[in-house]
């Protein structure tokens, strides 16, 4: 049977349903709208019971013809004998199939013997299934794809460190606005490198040319760019060089890198710059620490020498927490510590508290902690991709 027969057989189904739902609703004496009440579909109007009746049974569910079949008082039995006739069609078959059962040619005489084009089939089956082999159907082939592309994740991560010493060593901080940027066309360029190695590598000047037509496109200054094009051709011959373009990690390793997200793969320079930041900041702290106890210290042996009892002497130690903190979080010769010490001086002290020792330790707190302070770190780098 051709496809153009079946073709026709399926128009003919088509065709038969839509002149029995018309009998069937006549034979009920019920109109269209009369249906689409009965199907509680009255909102509709005449659409359900028209489509049917205009060949939509293509596109209806079988709920749907049940119910028209409901509300007509007719049951499936009725469309036995136009269904019976689509389904008694032969069918078709495909002639992949034909041709795959059809047998081999005979050979003429003073050709190849059959048992010679027998093995030349069979040779060629078996090309054939190795090439349509997919990771799928042999877990080989997919380890082995999982490594290549664990691989280069790792080439990544060790690129990553590459472009961060390359960033760094160019003098472009970790605060600029462009050194993101600068960053992802390093990566671009590394890409291209990696995706030109063997025998691609003629395409290489190519994809470089393409990548400097971009820069030009989103005004990128071309010093920069023309830096991390050394950059990351530097990365690769390096790598080149200690044959690590190719290495593939083994296949639990591999397995465990590509079942992490891609962003998480490797450590970015933004990410590195973070860190470097935050180490910064911690020894800042460190030491403003170490600065504040013994500003804190002096200021307290100044007033060490005073002989009072115990509510006295919690309101020495009040005052001299207060005296530190003034140095701690005022800087000198600023508009706010003038204003710190002025309050700290107009300060209603009760009688039994020297004023002149609460001087004292505010002076020694302020020199130690001036003399000591540690600088601020640099504000942290942009953020991760």
């Amino acid at each position: 049977m051709s496809g153009t027969e079946q073709e026709r057989g399926r128009e003919e189904l088509v065709s038969g349903l839509s002149t029995r739902f018309v009998e069937l609703r006549r034979r009920a004496g019920m109109t269209q709208q009369g249906v689409a009440d009965a199907m509680g579909k009255s909102r509709a109007g005449k659409m359900p019971a028209g489509r049917l009746e205009r060949g939509g049974v293509q596109s209806a569910s079988l709920l749907t013809v049940a119910e028209y079949l409901r509300a007509v008082r007719a049951g499936f039995g009725d469309l036995k004998d136009v269904l019976d006739r689509y389904t008694s069609l032969p069918i078709l078959e495909p002639a992949r199939k034909l041709a795959e059962a059809a047998p081999l040619p005979r050979l003429s005489s003073g050709g190849l013997n059959l048992e010679c084009v027998q093995r030349r089939a069979a040779a060629f089956q078996e090309k054939r299934e190795l090439r349509s082999r997919t990771p799928d159907t042999d877990h080989e082939l997919e380890v082995l794809r999982v490594r290549r592309r664990a691989g280069y994740w790792v080439l990544r991560r060790v690129f990553e460190y590459y472009l961060h010493s390359g960033l760094d060593t160019g003098g472009i901080p970790a605060t600029s606005g462009f050194r993101r940027s600068m960053a992802a066309y390093g990566r671009r360029v590394f890409n291209a490198y990696f995706r030109t190695r063997g025998k691609k590598e003629p395409k290489r000047a190519e994809r470089l040319a393409r990548l400097r037509e971009w820069t030009e496109k989103h005004h990128f200054d071309r010093t920069l760019a023309e830096y991390m094009e050394l950059v990351a051709s530097l990365a690769f011959e390096d790598m080149r060089e200690h044959d690590e373009l190719d290495w593939m990690p083994p296949p639990d390793e591999a397995f465990a890198i590509m079942a992490v997200k891609p962003k998480h793969r490797v450590v970015t320079d933004a990410q590195m710059c973070l860190a470097e930041w935050w180490e910064v900041a911690n020894r800042y702290n460190n030491a403003t620490q170490a600065v504040y106890a013994r500003a804190h210290k002096a200021a307290t042996d100044a007033v060490a020498a005073v002989h009072c009892d115990a509510r006295t002497a919690f309101r020495y130690v009040l005052a001299v927490n207060r005296a530190t903190n003034i140095a701690s979080f005022t800087a000198p010769d600023t508009r706010e510590r003038r204003r710190s010490v002025a309050y700290f001086n107009a300060t209603d002290w009760p009688p039994d508290i020297d004023r002149t020792l609460l001087a004292r330790a505010l002076a020694v707190a302020l020199e130690v902690w001036d003399s000591g302070r540690p600088a601020l770190p640099p504000s942290p780098g942009p953020k991760p991709l």
